[in-house]
């Protein structure tokens, strides 16, 4: 009975370890693919939404694994 109780924490572990990593993957993604987006956005579009084109191809050329932040606030 205690070695079953064991057992299933080292796979509750492995299998938690696995979801977080699911969710980098996944968040990373995200990130690319919203970064990819805003690159392709012409300054006119970027200045009518009240984003400074400035601001928004240096958040379109950060690295992957850096949050983003919030472009109207800068």
């Amino acid at each position: 009975m205690v070695w079953a109780a064991i057992g299933r924490r080292a796979e509750d572990r492995q299998a938690g370890w696995l979801r977080r990593l699911a969710q980098a993957l996944r968040i990373q993604r995200r990130r690319r693919a919203a970064r990819r987006l805003l690159a392709r956005i012409d300054p006119r579009t970027l200045r009518d939404a009240g984003i400074d084109p400035v601001a928004a191809h240096y958040e379109a050329t950060r690295p992957f694994w850096i949050a983003e932040r919030r472009l109207r606030d800068l």
